[in-house]
This record gives C-alpha cells, structure tokens and sequence, in this order.
C-alpha cells in the first residue's frame, strides 16, 4: 500500500471514530507511523483530504451500486440492483459507509457538492431517476429529494442489518424490505 493511500485508510477510520473536527492531523500521521509533515506532501490541506477521501468513497460506492444493473431490462429490476447493492457495499464496508454518512450530514457536504467528480455522479443517477420516472417505475418528485430518500432507506436497511445479521439471509425479510422501498418510490 502506498504512503498516500494508507493515510487515507487511517484518516477515514480515525474521521469515523473521532470526528472531522476532533481528528488532527498528526494524529493521522502518528496512527499511520509516518512524519507529521508527510500528509501536505499528498494534500494540501485537512479539508482536502477529507474531499480526497469522499470522492474516492462516492466513486467506489457508485460503482458497486451501478454494478450488473445493464443485465436487466426493466426499470424496476434495475432499482432493486440499485437498492441491494447499495446496501451490501456497506455492510461490507462499514468504515467507508460511516463516512460517507459522516459528511453527508456534516457541514463538509457543502463543499464536496460542488466537487465535480460529485457532479458528474450525482448527473448520473440524476439521468437514470429521469429515466425511471418518464418510464413511470418512480414517483415525479424531485431527483434530488428521491436520491436522498432511497439513501435514508439504504441507510435503515446497514443499520437494521448490522444490529441483526440473521435478517441478511432471510428471503422473507428480504422481500418485505424491498417491497417497502419499492412502495415508497413507485408512480
């Protein structure tokens, strides 16, 4: 693992834990075993790596989300991909899960929006929201405000799994999750 990369594996793990204001930045480095002036070598900033690290995890989240939908023809089957990708990436990844819901519900979110990585990504599902609803699957309502709803049921879903892990394999629970965000979305 390179320099830069194990700095942002300790700084997201320590962001999580402490907070983005109660984690300096020789704590990272010393967590890390490097020299404190090492990390403005790779960022110029604390902000930046926390923007670094955002985009990084808003990329690999998207991709795992995106993964296999294009096998399935129908709208329908597309979202439920969507939904149980979503949230099987972050039972996976715990750490990068918490992050992410982190900054989005920190002050942060106001400067990573704009990043335009985060436009690009958030264009993207902007787009297949259109298309779902022109499509009729999904309600016409804002995108935006759609996307931030399926997020809080995603996020509902991590957290009723981490807190009873039996539920993952259960079909029956699995079935009654879907049908309830599929309910909440549909036209």
């Amino acid at each position: 693992m390179s320099k830069k990369q194990l700095l942002i594996e300790v700084a997201t793990k320590l962001f999580v834990e402490r907070g983005f204001h109660a984690t300096p930045t020789s704590v990272i480095t010393q967590e890390a075993g490097m020299s404190s002036g090492i990390l403005f070598h790779y960022f110029k900033t604390k902000d930046d790596l926390i923007t670094q690290i955002y985009v990084e995890l808003k990329k690999e989240y998207t991709d795992s989300i995106l993964r296999d939908i294009e096998q399935f023809k129908a709208g329908r089957s597309k979202i439920r991909m969507i939904w149980s990708n979503s949230w099987n990436w972050g039972l996976k990844n715990p750490i990068k899960f918490d992050f992410l819901r982190q900054l989005d519900n920190s002050t942060y979110v106001n400067s990573v929006k704009n990043h335009p990585e985060i436009i690009a990504k958030n264009k993207l599902f902007e787009d297949l929201f259109q298309e779902y609803t022109n499509n009729r699957f999904i309600r016409n309502i804002d995108v935006y405000f759609t996307m931030d709803s399926m997020f809080a049921l995603i996020n509902s879903m991590v957290n009723h799994l981490t807190l009873y892990p039996e539920l993952k394999d259960d079909n029956s629970f699995i079935e009654q999750a879907w049908d309830m965000f599929y309910n909440y979305l549909k036209f």
